[in-house]
C-alpha cells in the first residue's frame, strides 16, 4: 500500500517558515468553463492569496480568477499542442516537474491526469482534489484517445509506472464523488475523503411554474459515451419532444439519426448559461443516460426544479435520488431510459423536492468544505494557512 512521503528533511532544508504561509493551488489544463474548471475557479475563490498554475490555459471565456495571473507550463507557448491534450500527454508530466522553481508549503493539485506531479508538491504538503484516476491508462476503454497498437500499449504502460509513482507525492487525497473514492482505493491503495464539486444553485433557480413544457431536455458534450443517441431513441418512443444542448463531433451523426426515425428533437449548439437555465426551467424532465464519474447538469437540472431520468451507475446514484428526484434506470438501453421517464412522469415529483436535494451541491458547501479540509491538513502540519484566506 502506497503512504504519504516523509518530508522532514525537506522542511529543515528551507520551506518557507514566514508569517504568510505559501500556497499553491495547481488544475490540468484550462479552456472552457466545464465541471473542473469551475471547480478550480471556486478553489481559487476559497484561497484568494494563493498562486495559481495550469498546464495550458486557451479561450478561458467564463473563467473568473479576479484578475489574478495563472502561471502556466511550457506546453503553452507551444501552439500545435496548446489544445491537443492526446499528443500533450506524454510531455505532461516533464511539464509539471518544470513548471516552476518557487517552493511553497501547502500545494492543492486538482487532479484528472498529470498535475500530482507538479514539482512543488513532491516537498510541500501535498493534497490532491481528484476528478478521477488517470483515464487514458486505468480505464482506456472507457476514455480511449487513440487506437491501440504496440507503441500506445508501452505509452500507456509508462505513464502507469508515472501516475502510480506520483502517488508517492500525495499526502492526502479527496475525491469529486463516493464513486471515484472507491477507484482511488481500488488503483492507489489510498483512502480518500469526498468533497462534492460545486454547483451555481444560486443562478440555477427554479422559474416560473406555468413555463413549463412538453419537451424533454438532455446536456451535453455530443460525444458517443453521452449516448444521446438513446435520449433521442426513448424520446421517438414515448412521443416526447427533446432539445439537445451542447456542441461536438458527434452532432451530425446525432442530427441524422433524429431524421430518420422521425424524432422531434431540436438542438441548441453552445448555448449560453441563461439559456441553458431557460431550457432546465421549461423541461419536463432531464435525460442523462451516460456513467459519469459525478454529472453536473443533473444537479443543475434539479436545482431549477426538474426531475432527472439518469443511469443507475456513477454519480447519478449520488446526485439524483430514485423515485423523489427523478429515476435511475439499469441499463443504458431505449427501453429502460423510456420506462424511466414514464415512471417519472407518473410519479408526480414535485419541484420543491428536486431544488432541495440540489441545494447538498451548492458552491457555499463547497467552499465550506474544501477550506475545511486543506486548513485541518495544514494545522496538522504545523502550517497556518489563515494568512491565505
Amino acid at each position: 500500500m502506497s503512504s504519504p512521503p516523509d518530508r522532514s528533511a525537506d522542511t529543515a532544508a528551507g520551506l518557507p517558515a514566514g508569517p504568510e504561509p505559501s500556497l499553491a493551488l495547481c488544475h490540468e489544463w484550462l479552456r472552457y468553463p466545464h465541471g473542473s474548471e469551475k471547480t478550480f475557479m471556486q478553489m481559487a475563490r476559497v484561497f484568494p492569496a494563493a498562486d495559481l498554475y495550469a498546464l495550458t490555459m486557451s479561450a478561458p471565456g467564463g473563467l473568473d480568477f479576479g484578475g489574478r495571473r495563472v502561471a502556466t507550463t511550457f506546453l503553452d507557448r507551444i501552439p500545435p499542442l496548446r489544445d491537443r491534450h492526446a499528443l500533450q500527454l506524454p510531455l505532461m508530466p516533464l511539464a509539471w516537474r518544470y513548471a516552476t522553481r518557487r517552493r511553497y508549503q501547502v500545494v492543492v493539485t486538482s487532479s484528472h491526469a498529470c498535475a500530482k506531479g507538479f514539482r512543488p508538491g513532491r516537498r510541500a504538503l501535498h493534497l490532491c482534489y481528484c476528478y478521477t484516476p488517470m483515464r487514458y491508462v486505468w480505464m482506456p476503454d472507457l476514455d480511449r484517445r487513440k487506437r491501440a497498437n504496440p507503441l500506445t500499449r508501452v505509452g500507456e504502460a509508462a505513464l502507469k509506472r508515472w501516475d502510480l509513482k506520483s502517488v508517492e507525492w500525495v499526502d492526502e487525497f479527496a475525491a469529486i464523488s463516493h464513486y471515484v473514492k472507491a477507484r482511488i482505493e481500488r488503483f492507489y491503495s489510498r483512502p480518500a475523503r469526498v468533497i462534492y464539486p460545486p454547483v451555481d444553485t444560486d443562478f440555477y433557480t427554479p422559474g416560473d411554474p406555468s413555463d413549463r413544457q412538453d419537451f424533454a431536455v438532455a446536456v451535453a458534450r455530443l460525444v458517443p459515451y453521452k449516448r444521446m443517441d438513446l435520449a433521442i431513441r426513448a424520446c421517438r418512443e414515448t412521443g416526447v419532444p427533446l432539445r439537445i444542448a451542447g456542441w461536438g463531433p458527434q452532432e451530425a451523426e446525432l442530427r441524422d439519426l433524429a431524421e430518420s426515425i422521425g424524432a422531434d428533437v431540436r438542438f441548441v449548439t453552445n448555448p449560453t448559461d441563461e439559456q441553458l437555465r431557460e431550457l432546465y426551467r421549461s423541461a419536463r424532465v432531464c435525460l442523462f443516460p451516460a456513467e459519469e464519474d459525478f454529472g453536473i447538469v443533473p444537479v443543475e437540472a434539479q436545482a431549477c426544479g426538474t426531475p432527472v431520468v439518469a443511469l443507475g451507475r456513477g454519480g447519478s446514484l449520488e446526485t439524483v435520488a430514485d423515485g423523489i428526484t427523478g429515476a435511475h434506470i439499469a441499463a443504458q438501453t431505449t427501453d429502460d431510459l423510456a420506462a424511466g421517464m414514464r415512471a417519472v412522469f407518473d410519479a408526480g415529483i414535485s419541484a420543491e423536492a428536486c431544488r432541495q436535494n440540489a441545494e447538498r451541491f451548492s458552491q457555499a458547501i463547497f467552499h465550506q468544505q474544501f477550506a475545511a479540509w486543506v486548513c485541518s491538513a495544514a494545522e496538522a502540519a504545523g502550517i497556518d494557512l489563515r494568512a491565505n484566506g
